[in-house]
């Protein structure tokens, strides 16, 4: 196995995984967009909670496929390495960081409902016709308060609140999403690294940088030899490190 190699590969599956979601979460903003017409009179918007209610319940019909498409980018990687996916497959559902991906999965869907009617809202009271709707969340949908409707709205003083989830958090709801997908895949890749350097007696590593981009974090990591329980690659999101294990023989 090419350390490199499994490493740009890792970055191909992050890719792929979030061409994945993407697709779903445009599937979706476009039936909010749609639906938007049911809640409208003229440039007023009526029963928003309800509005809300029913774009999440569209936003959480995708929850399951978003999992799917993490789960199928990460156990390529048991695919690559050629070992058992148990491992792998007990992750994805394990709890990281406090809550399992699919926890915060549905959390941020629920967001991005209601960023999605946010939108819209800003839409309908700036009179825009539905296909005007249409073509702002299409445009706008991944990230809404810095480049869509709602900052035409401002410009306007109609006030669209932009929602505040703590130190960490975007305000993109699909940004939140796209970064758990992505984080899981390249978690998931490194876990199943190190199933493979153990099974084949590997006793450390060492790390090595997979860009010139400057890190002071990636580069502390490349200064010593790793045993199995330190920092492992991806050390970060966006990480492109990667490890060249070592066996007792070359320790020798």
């Amino acid at each position: 196995m090419e350390s490199q190699e499994y490493a740009l590969n890792r970055t191909k599956a992050q890719i792929a995984c979030e061409s994945r979601v993407q697709k779903r979460l445009f599937k979706v903003a476009r039936e909010i967009a749609s639906l938007a017409s049911k809640y409208r009179r003229g440039a007023t918007l009526t029963n928003e909670n309800g509005f809300i209610a029913a774009s999440q319940r569209i936003a959480l019909g995708v929850a399951d496929g978003i999992e799917n498409d993490i789960a199928v980018c990460a156990k390529t990687a048991c695919s690559i390495l050629n070992i058992g996916t148990e491992s792998t497959e007990a992750f994805l559902v394990s709890k990281v960081f406090g809550k399992t991906s699919m926890e915060r999965t549905t959390s941020y869907l629920k967001n991005f409902a209601e960023d999605m009617v946010r939108m819209c809202k800003a839409g309908v009271l700036m009179k825009y016709t539905d296909s005007q709707l249409m073509s702002a969340i299409r445009t706008g949908y991944k990230d809404p308060y810095t480049t869509s409707v709602i900052t035409k709205a401002r410009k306007e003083d109609i006030n669209i609140a932009t929602p505040s989830y703590g130190k960490g958090v975007f305000h993109s709801a699909y940004q939140n999403i796209v970064r758990n997908a992505r984080q899981m895949v390249a978690v998931a890749w490194g876990r199943a690294e190190q199933q493979y350097g153990k099974e084949h007696g590997a006793i450390g590593y060492y790390i090595f940088r997979g860009s010139s981009y400057p890190c002071a974090h990636c580069d502390d990591e490349t200064t010593y030899l790793h045993h199995f329980g330190d920092p492992f690659p991806p050390l970060h999101y966006r990480c492109v490190c990667y490890v060249k294990f070592v066996y007792k023989k070359e320790e020798e």
